[in-house]
């Protein structure tokens, strides 16, 4: 892999300020020229030249293609001198570049990457881990998991978790979307020990209440007082036409600002005119940057790498994500940042920012990205996507977290069914996978339904209940009916807006429509549904049916019955005929338990009831008996 080292050594009227060291190394290339770009020939106009003259056309022709992570008309415009050299990988490490981690994949060397294992927590130090979402919508079922696998890791830990509201974009951010991040996750069962809503004594934890604390200019005052960062007053049409040359050069396009080494009194008379300004981060030439990453291992990138020098303060003032999260991961005492595999790229610059600060670098953990079922990112087309949408559709934060839990992640076992605590027993950081997960609707409606029929009675009746109620099925939840009807509705749905039409479904009674449907075809032709139906009477008759519903013998003793009068037949031949008969469905609940329920209808009941004495009547009726 080439890497490229470049100097801004553009020639200035006053010395470089001895904070704000300059990048110079030997040049490959000795030659002086005009630039051959409408934007470097306006540099070379105020004073930047190419040293040795050479030809920008002639710069690039040393250079490799856009797959480096070196851009030659960014360095021609800056006058920046350019030596490429050949560096060796060592093998069995992940390497990281621009644009293959943009593309959230990893090169490997020629030796397996080493696993990665969970660093043991120093008994002297505290797990502190966060969680910090932008309230600029709803909590999304990647952020949910990023928040349990925090909590997870802190609370086996014995440590505490941080919720901080990262709010710096003002246009976006609002009140009511950091109340519904919120509401989701404490419905997820997330705690959290300190936060704007419970406090402590690390805050604020909004980043616009830090903001107004000047805890980031602070910082940035040091950075540029160090030499680390500086004010660069590049127009967004200047850094247009840098890219668009670095393109038609078929370059990456990397950064590197004239304004890296300007003179003091260059920089005050660009402010004195007004003109607007960002600070950029001055990155390192040449500087390999290494991770041990929890779940990946050990990272490799070089500065190179990186693009060039980035913003950290925008023209508003405000700071950008990866100074800002710097700032306060550090002034938090967060000592692990774990965090989904698409924040890997925001890594080495943040390690950056830590040195030039003085600060201590946290332990990283870059958790597996959630894929469609087609591999593409996660989205509304793919369905449902936040927290909320699918507490609407009656899932169980139980559910949820069980499924988010295994989304990545694993215990080595086969179980697949976690209450809360037996998460927290199981969670070891070592067991997570690298490889993206899918999120699988079907698989998570089963994982939910498991925790459905896991609520004990009386959760099931306010549960289940409650939805009986909202749609008009029953009026109160309360009384013999709601309570029977949630306990039997609880074994049959996956989640809880599948009990109204299960309801709707056990409780329709249309001989009729039963006679004239293709599932009763057979029996009809047969003649087993009229003989069926004649048995049914008669046992009837015969006070048979006095205790149905009460007593589980009643069918027992229906079915062996029929199955003697009809010759001994058995199975779908003989019940299929009896459901048909009594529930006008060849398929649904146990019929002891569903005419238990049936028997105890009353006028809270709002639904469809067509009680037992009815439904053979309407038998008698319709087979002429």
């Amino acid at each position: 892999m080439l890497a490229f080292l470049g100097s801004t050594a553009r020639p200035l009227t006053a010395a470089v300020p001895p904070t704000a060291p300059a990048r110079s190394t030997a040049p490959l290339l000795a030659a002086s020229a005009t630039p051959d770009s409408s934007l470097a020939h306006r540099f070379s106009e105020s004073g930047a030249v190419l040293p040795g003259g050479a030809s920008a056309s002639e710069v690039r022709s040393a250079m490799p293609s856009k797959r480096t992570a070196s851009a030659v008309a960014a360095a021609v415009v800056a006058g920046a001198s350019v030596v490429a050299r050949r560096r060796r990988r060592p093998c069995g490490v992940v390497t990281a570049s621009l644009r293959s981690l943009s593309r959230a994949s990893f090169v490997r060397g020629s030796c397996t990457a080493r696993r990665a294992t969970e660093a043991p927590v120093e008994a002297s130090s505290k797990v502190r881990v966060r969680f910090a979402p932008s309230p600029t919508g709803v909590l999304h079922v990647g952020g949910a998991r990023t928040a349990l696998f925090n909590w997870l890791f802190a609370k086996s830990h014995g440590g505490e978790m941080i919720l901080r509201v990262e709010d710096t974009d003002v246009a976006r951010s609002t009140a009511e979307s950091e109340a519904a991040i919120l509401e989701g996750l404490k419905w997820c069962g997330l705690t959290w020990d300190e936060g704007p809503d419970v406090g402590g004594d690390r805050g604020p934890y909004r980043q616009s209440e830090r903001i107004k604390a000047g805890i980031y200019q602070e910082q940035l005052d040091k950075l540029v007082a160090q030499g680390d960062a500086y004010r660069c007053f590049l127009s967004p049409e200047e850094l247009d036409e840098m890219r668009a040359e670095a393109e038609r050069n078929d370059q990456a396009f990397v950064i590197q600002s004239p304004w890296a080494n300007a003179s003091e009194e260059e920089v005050q008379a660009m402010i004195d005119q007004g003109k607007s300004y960002v600070y950029r981060f001055r990155v390192p030439f040449d500087r390999e940057i290494v991770v041990d990453d929890l779940v990946l291992g050990e990272v490799i990138w070089n500065s190179d790498d990186l693009g060039g020098d980035f913003v950290i303060v925008r023209q508003n003032g405000m700071p950008m994500y990866n100074f800002g999260v710097v700032v306060d991961d550090a002034q938090m005492g967060i000592s692990h940042v774990l965090r989904a595999q698409e924040h890997l790229m925001n890594t080495p610059r943040q390690i950056l920012m830590y040195e030039a600060l003085g600060l201590k670098v946290p332990t990283f953990g870059h958790m597996p990205l959630i894929l469609a079922p087609d591999r593409t990112k996660l989205s509304k087309r793919h369905g449902a996507v936040s927290v909320g949408e699918y507490q609407r559709r009656g899932f169980l934060p139980s559910g949820m977290v069980n499924y988010l839990a295994q989304l990545g992640w694993n215990d080595g076992t086969k179980q697949e069914i976690y209450s809360m605590d037996e998460l927290l027993q199981a969670f070891k950081m070592e067991r997570m996978s690298k490889v993206a997960a899918i999120f699988d609707t079907d698989k998570f409606k089963w994982v939910n339904g498991h925790h459905v029929r896991l609520l004990d009675d009386d959760k099931a009746v306010d549960l289940v209940g409650t939805q009986l109620k909202e749609h008009d099925l029953v009026k109160e939840v309360s009384g013999e009916f709601v309570r029977k009807a949630s306990v039997l509705l609880r074994e049959r749905i996956s989640t809880l807006s599948e009990a109204v039409q299960e309801l709707k479904d056990m409780m329709h009674f249309d001989i009729e429509d039963m006679l004239s449907s293709e599932v009763a075809k057979p029996y009809l032709e047969d003649g087993s549904l009229k003989e069926t139906a004649k048995l049914i009477l008669e046992a009837k008759d015969r006070g048979d049916f006095d205790a149905i519903g009460t007593d589980p013998e009643v069918f027992k003793k229906l079915a062996k019955t029929i199955s003697e009068a009809r010759g001994g037949v058995k199975k779908k031949a003989l019940l299929a005929p009896l459901r048909l008969c009594l529930t006008s469905a060849d398929h649904g609940p146990d019929m002891n338990k569903f005419f238990d329920m049936l028997r105890v209808a009353d006028d809270n009941v709002l639904c469809e009831c067509v009680p037992l004495d009815k439904r053979l009547a309407l038998l008698k009726e319709k087979f002429e008996l």
